[in-house]
């Protein structure tokens, strides 16, 4: 995914040309024909994978996730059994994100409408799939409006946050990475455009899912005060930021230190706006002060998945990328290492991790490195003389090795390695950092681990 830049632009690409044999197709007069003849116009598509899932196949690897989400919009999978059904109900967790599309409405009044559609419909498309990229359902388009679903029966409720988490950023990282460039590069007017995003969580007995409406006008939908607060904070979001709600900060201790209170400016003295509104009232008529905090996108951008090379192009993320060194963690059990990548799923505490950085000795860098791990503990299960707080670093030499005494060439690579266990709820961090032998910093980098 270091192409990043391109990524929006092919999107595009593919509904221009998919727009333009449509209107050949109808300009021949073959608009009655059934669908297998349109089918057949599109033939001229270029060849290779399903246009749909291009997107998920350069975002899944990079977080783990396995093959394609091919779900279609509308009834969640596990409530199939829901649908026309006006007796049985079901209580089930979901984590509800609701993005919403600025700015785009003035566009309208400034160029002809089959470029707003065909960038319009290229945008939603690029929700569509990063929502499907991190195993989420797109519950329903409105207009500019994407709702989608994370969770399941066969997904555990923490990684069904980190899921959306994970999706709100790179959602983000492609507006500003792909879609604002291209629109830049095509003179169409980037300056009030926009995603804001709203998320929130609801534990089973939060969330009652039923079949809404009639037979031929219905759907199958989820209820509960985390599913409505979703769009709320959605719409309390300042641009491009993303508004997580209490269910979802308190369900997995999510660390102020990665998210923040929103600010008002109200004649140039900010006001914090830490709970939704209007304030609502339980039965009793008290104020429930439902919390809400923005996600921290730039200090996120430091753990996340993302290729450091994308997150390092991001004013603010701190990444130092380098080709030569990489930086890993594993998950280490009876002796077997199994990669855990940064951020992308909870794990169970007790566990033994490997934290490990490799550098490739044959590229000119100036040895021996100086490598230092720093740890940082958040939440509340966290003592509090520690919590948010770097530990002190823990410094390695790294120098080549030979391949033995008698051949002084160097192993391609050399690796140094800190072990460490998972212990508090929530997500904390190891940073990275490598200077070589002159002293000059040549990378910098954070790995997250979420623990259950």
């Amino acid at each position: 995914m270091t192409d990043i830049n391109t990524l929006f632009e092919n999107i595009y690409d593919s509904v221009n040309t998919r727009s333009t044999a449509i209107l050949k197709s109808k300009s021949l007069g073959l608009e009655s024909r059934n669908e297998s003849l349109l089918s057949s116009s599109l033939n001229t598509l270029p060849a290779g994978p399903p246009e749909e899932f291009l997107l998920q196949q350069k975002i899944r690897p990079l977080f783990g996730k396995h093959g394609v989400n091919t779900t279609p919009i509308g009834t969640h999978p596990d409530f199939i059994e829901l649908e026309a059904n006006d007796y049985e109900t079901k209580n089930h967790y979901v984590c509800t994100l609701f993005v919403d599309i600025k700015g785009s409405t003035r566009l309208s009044l400034l160029y002809p409408l089959e470029k707003i559609f065909q960038f319009k419909n290229a945008v939603i498309k690029t929700c569509v799939e990063t929502i499907r990229s991190f195993d989420g359902h797109v519950h329903r388009l409105m207009g500019d409006a994407v709702m989608a679903f994370f969770g399941g029966s066969n997904i555990e409720k923490e990684n069904a946050a980190a899921d959306a988490i994970n999706c709100s950023i790179t959602l983000r990282a492609l507006l500003e990475q792909s879609i604002k460039p291209w629109m830049e590069k095509e003179g169409i007017d980037s300056k009030d455009f926009g995603f804001r995003v709203g998320c929130d969580f609801g534990d089973d007995h939060e969330v009652l899912w039923g079949s809404f409406g009639y037979q031929t006008v219905g759907e199958v939908s989820a209820t509960g005060l985390p599913v409505d607060m979703a769009s709320k904070l959605q719409g309390l979001a300042t641009k491009n930021q993303t508004m997580l709600g209490q269910g979802i900060l308190e369900f997995i201790n999510w660390p102020e230190e990665y998210s923040k209170i929103k600010e008002k400016d109200n004649k140039g003295e900010k006001i914090a706006k830490p709970i939704v509104t209007p304030n609502l009232t339980d039965s009793e008529g008290r104020s429930i002060n439902y919390q809400m905090r923005l996600l921290n996108y730039k200090k996120s951008l430091g753990y996340s998945a993302l290729p450091g090379q994308v997150r390092q192009q991001i004013e603010g993320s701190n990444v130092i990328d380098h080709s030569s060194i990489s930086y890993s963690c594993f998950v280490v059990e009876d002796q077997n290492k199994e990669e855990y990548i940064s951020a992308s799923k909870f794990l169970e505490k007790g566990l033994s991790l490997e934290f490990q950085l490799t550098a490739n000795t044959r590229t000119g860098l100036v040895f021996p490195l100086s490598v230092h791990f720093v740890k940082t503990n958040h939440g509340k299960d966290v003592p509090e003389e520690e919590r948010g707080i770097e530990h002190t670093p823990v410094s390695r030499k790294l120098f080549t090795s030979h391949t033995s005494k008698y051949n002084t060439t160097p192993l391609p690579t050399a690796s140094t390695t800190l072990n460490e266990s998972t212990s508090y709820r929530g997500l904390h961090t190891m940073k990275c950092e490598v200077s070589d032998n002159n002293g000059r910093l040549l990378f910098r980098d954070w790995i997250g681990v979420m623990i259950k």
